[in-house]
């Protein structure tokens, strides 16, 4: 059986081959999901402009939020940057109370409980990691190293494992939001050809890749639409 410690070294030779920065995000979220008591994952990162963007998420449902934390400026990724440090929320009345915009959406997502790491970078962070959770309950002390490791393996993959002057890392930052924006225009083009919502069609682009690269596949199909053209 796999094991989490095998999981976070196939995301580091991943790294050391250069993989393709949205596949490496794509798969380590999923195993983010599937070796912490959680049942969604969304990175968020700071834009070109300083801005949080979206980076990669494991549904649709996901993206959403991660995206709302963004374009309001409030919630568990919108903290766990600004302030370089873990943030933890457990239970609907708990959520609500701290973030009152956005802790509605998550709590009408069906989540219970967030968590969120920081991406450090030096003194800062590049980004958050966000878990979203249907049980209301807090990690474990092991759960929480964890899930920072899985932090810092984000951090690695957008800033590649060397030391990068700020203006690289903005570049860096940059292409993987490339990445992830053909992504997002192959799932706007599949929920437009099979009459499927965006989580539907995101979960029948997986699917395609066939766990090989989503990158290539998005790409593909965004050809394959421009050429029907």
């Amino acid at each position: 059986m796999r094991t989490s410690t095998q999981a976070l070294a196939a995301s580091t030779s991943a790294l050391l081959r250069g993989d393709d920065v949205t596949d490496l995000l794509a798969r380590l979220l999923a195993d983010a999901v599937a070796f912490l008591p959680v049942d969604g994952a969304a990175v968020l990162v700071a834009g070109p402009y300083g801005a949080l963007e979206l980076l990669s998420a494991t549904s649709h449902r996901e993206q959403q939020l991660e995206l709302y934390q963004a374009q309001v400026d409030e919630g568990p990724c919108v903290d766990t940057v600004r302030d370089v440090a873990e943030v933890v929320c457990v239970g609907a009345d708990e959520i609500v109370g701290r973030w009152p915009t956005v802790g509605v959406a998550v709590v009408g997502s069906g989540f219970s409980a967030v968590h969120a790491f920081p991406l450090r970078w030096h003194d800062g962070a590049l980004g958050g990691l966000n878990l979203f959770g249907t049980d209301a309950s807090s990690f474990s002390p092991e759960e929480c190293a964890l899930a920072q490791s899985f932090a810092d393996v984000a951090t690695l993959a957008v800033v590649h494992p060397t030391a990068l002057a700020d203006d690289e890392v903005r570049r860096r930052v940059e292409q993987a939001l490339e990445g992830r924006a053909v992504v997002e225009r192959a799932k706007g083009v599949l929920a437009h050809q099979l009459g499927v919502d965006p989580g539907d069609a995101y979960d029948e682009l997986v699917a395609r890749a066939r766990g090989g690269s989503l990158t290539a596949t998005a790409e593909a199909v965004v050809a394959e639409a421009s050429r029907r053209r």
